[in-house]
């Protein structure tokens, strides 16, 4: 089972609570338990312009391509945009579209990155850059690889940029369950939106999750499904505001895995956000994740 990671992720933001080294972190505690190897690691390539294109504006691809970005755009994004953080936008994008053709390919994909799901088409918003996750869903839609997507969004954090992009387009249905009070302060319409209060653990997130994902899965019928699978919803994450459990998000994981794989539904992971207070929380919580995805591989 191949894993998707360039050295690229790992973009230097000192100082910033989003640390990018988390991905890699997360890949060598997998190595380390010997979950996976390296020959199992797979670089992505650089998505193209024509691929960027799908899911943003040729002004925005430009600057992110051509590195013309301004402080306003900085400041949209809320993290300062090196050459090495866009260049890992950049690569964590491409390895969404590596995940998606493994999925098509195995029935599972591993991005260990990606997830950049506040990303607008004509802005970057909440520390990313690029939607990496419509980006592959608009190209294996074009190319006709897949008739139907499902985005199931766990993140704590709703996935408005990709709520924006992907609105209208009836052959993909977004599932987003989040935290009502937290960023963003203006919630996007996704095609279901489940806010929960903060304080939300392990008991009533699950629950909510085992009755409705089902029902999503059955009624839309998707063909393919991206997975953003936030690490924030922890206890101890500093921007989340819920109280999920290490367990209870192995358990959240190992169910949606589950559902996709017994109704035959492709599935290309993406880790997302992730910001516990203690920074080996984080890096366990994303070994985790993968390592239920290599379960049902």
């Amino acid at each position: 089972m191949k894993i998707v990671f360039s050295k690229a992720y790992t973009a230097p933001t000192p100082g910033h609570v989003f640390r990018a080294d988390k991905f890699e972190a997360a890949l060598r505690l997998l190595i380390k338990k010997g979950a996976v190897s390296r020959k199992d690691v797979l670089a992505p390539r650089a998505p193209s312009r024509a691929d960027l294109l799908l899911a943003h504006t040729p002004g925005w691809v430009k600057k992110n391509l051509e590195f013309s970005f301004t402080p306003a755009d900085a400041a949209a994004a809320e993290i300062r945009i090196t050459r090495a953080v866009a260049r890992a936008h950049l690569m964590n994008a491409g390895g969404t579209l590596a995940a998606a053709a493994l999925a098509l390919k195995n029935g599972v994909g591993i991005n260990c990155g990606g997830g950049s799901h506040h990303a607008r088409r004509e802005r970057g918003a909440g520390f990313c850059l690029l939607n990496d996750i419509a980006v592959a869903v608009k190209k294996l839609l074009k190319e006709r690889r897949v008739k139907r997507a499902l985005v199931v969004d766990l993140d704590a954090h709703q996935g408005d940029g990709t709520a924006a992009i992907l609105e209208g387009d009836r052959r993909v249905f977004t599932f987003s369950v989040h935290n009502q009070e937290i960023y963003p302060e203006k919630k996007e319409k996704s095609s279901m939106d489940i806010g929960l209060k903060p304080g939300t653990g392990d008991r009533t997130y699950l629950a909510v999750l085992r009755a409705e994902l089902p029902r999503v899965l059955d009624r839309f019928r998707p063909d393919f499904a991206v997975y953003v699978a936030g690490a924030d919803v922890y206890r101890g994450d500093l921007l989340g505001g819920f109280k999920l459990t290490m367990g209870g998000i192995k358990e959240r994981d190992a169910f949606v895995l589950a559902e996709c794989r017994r109704r035959k539904i492709p599935v290309a992971l993406t880790l997302s956000g992730g910001y516990a207070k203690n920074f080996a929380d984080t890096v366990r919580i994303h070994a985790n994740t993968v390592e239920e995805a290599l379960k049902v591989s």
